[in-house]
């Protein structure tokens, strides 16, 4: 970017990402959640609604634990509500696994990418985000969680509290409000910081928001969400730091004009 270099080459016009998913039911059929639906759960007689972007699961007794996936493309976004009224913001380039009925003991879900999660609150039934080895148990309601580089986790608490374990062979570390987690997975290491948490949930807000943040970080947003590939002929310019708020539903042209 910037001075007599072209370092990002946009080859056609570019468009922001939309709400849009795919459904995957645990037998293999599927649903594009484009348009306003009633949708199968996989479960007889148990429905979810698809509307306005989001989907919308109801609670109804069940026997048998039967997982549905949500799949988020890259230039994508959408809304779950689970079935005990939890809600669900997924990313671009995410996979959202969840019961369609939670079991009597736990709630227990599962993430590939990044998700801004509301709990709603049971004492009787934890409620847990599991990431290959990396676990993450709530205590309170409201956090996001990065999962995109497998070996470096990122949760951000909002509001309440919760633990994580960067493996299973791991102990728990708890953060509090205004705390971000990153955990190693491979080699169980842990670091907390105390942070503004805006910049890590601005997505679900529809901003983009940079502080102090490497330009290949930006890059790696700006590929997801308008589904570009980025190519640095300068690697040194991947360690450029830029501040910057913009809407994320901005004209790449904007986004890349500022930054230059």
């Amino acid at each position: 970017m910037g001075g007599r270099e072209k370092n990002v080459v946009i080859a056609q016009r570019v468009q922001p990402g939309s709400g849009r998913a795919v459904l995957e039911l645990h037998d293999g059929r599927t649903y594009f959640l484009d348009t306003t639906r009633v949708v199968e759960t996989g479960i007889e007689g148990n429905l979810a609604k698809a509307e306005k972007q989001s989907l919308v699961y109801m609670k109804q007794e069940a026997e048998e634990l039967v997982y549905n996936k949500v799949i988020v493309p890259r230039s994508g976004e959408y809304f779950v509500t689970l079935c005990d009224g939890s809600k669900v913001w997924l990313n671009a380039d995410t996979e959202f696994e969840f019961p369609v009925n939670f079991s009597e003991t736990i709630r227990e879900v599962r993430l590939k990418g990044e998700a801004y999660f509301q709990v709603a609150k049971d004492c009787q039934k934890p409620f847990i985000v599991k990431s290959g080895e990396y676990q993450l148990q709530v205590y309170g309601t409201e956090f996001n969680l990065n999962t995109y580089h497998t070996d470096r986790i990122e949760a951000v608490l909002v509001k309440g509290s919760i633990g994580f374990r960067a493996n299973a062979g791991c102990k728990e570390i708890v953060l509090q409000p205004e705390q971000l987690g990153i955990a190693n997975t491979g080699n169980g290491k842990t670091e907390v910081l105390d942070v503004d948490v805006y910049p890590y949930i601005a997505w679900k807000n529809k901003d983009m928001v940079f502080v102090n943040e490497r330009l290949e970080s930006i890059m790696e947003k700006i590929e997801r969400w308008y589904d570009v590939n980025v190519f640095f002929q300068n690697e040194r310019l991947k360690d450029l730091r830029f501040y910057g708020d913009m809407k994320r539903y901005s004209d790449i042209r904007e986004i890349l004009a500022y930054l230059e």
